[in-house]
């Protein structure tokens, strides 16, 4: 009886290294995202963490959605290939500033504590010189897989702002999707290719596109 409790304890997590540890990796041209640089080149990027349970302490700064196994259990995951102490909006800067980096820009990134307010973020970015700032505020990242409906919550807002803080143009989204197609795929980096989609939805978005001059 202790040896069959143990085999479903241990199970869940064999699983995960079964599923995880045999999927092809996605290359990173696949998940950074296709942006386009406007007419002002130098610019600073930051991120917020926001997600309330993030503020709260009741998860980490790190995390990103949880794995279930065959019984509902919820094992919290993070992506393999990660630095250990990168925070999840680390990783959605790093995103942002490949996309905008390949298309020609000079990106700053700067790092905001979690919960700063957003007239915080701008007194930060206007050290670096740059002629915009882009911030993503996150209200929400959760993904929820291993179940029969995988789904993807997500709340993002996009502002651009000029020197002095004046907002130029701003993109707010937010919804769910089932990711049961992309996490077949590539179940090692779905989320990636989906935040790649979501920040590309926001760039191109023409409130956004004319508040970088494009």
């Amino acid at each position: 009886m202790k040896t069959r409790c143990a085999f479903k304890l241990l199970l869940p997590i064999l699983v995960v290294f079964l599923v995880y540890g045999c999927a092809t990796r996605v290359p990173k041209s696949e998940i950074t995202p296709k942006l386009y640089s406007g007419t002002e080149k130098n610019v600073a990027v930051g991120v917020i963490e926001a997600r309330p349970y993030v503020l709260s302490g009741n998860k980490g700064p790190r995390f990103e959605g949880i794995f279930r196994d065959d019984w509902g259990i919820p094992i919290p995951f993070l992506a393999p290939e990660r630095p250990g102490e990168e925070p999840f909006v680390n990783l959605l800067s790093g995103m942002i500033k490949d996309g905008l980096s390949d298309a020609g820009a000079n990106v700053s990134v700067v790092s905001l504590p979690a919960g700063s307010p957003v007239d915080d973020a701008w007194k930060k970015m206007s050290e670096t010189g740059a002629s915009r700032y882009i911030l993503l505020r996150v209200s929400e990242s959760n993904w929820d897989v291993g179940g029969r409906s995988p789904t993807y919550k997500y709340d993002f807002g996009l502002i651009v702002a000029s020197k002095g803080s004046t907002v130029l143009g701003s993109k707010n989204l937010a919804g769910a999707q089932n990711l049961t197609d992309r996490t077949r795929r590539h179940p090692l980096d779905a989320f990636s290719l989906t935040y790649r989609s979501l920040i590309e939805n926001m760039f191109s978005d023409p409130a956004i596109r004319q508040a970088l001059g494009n």
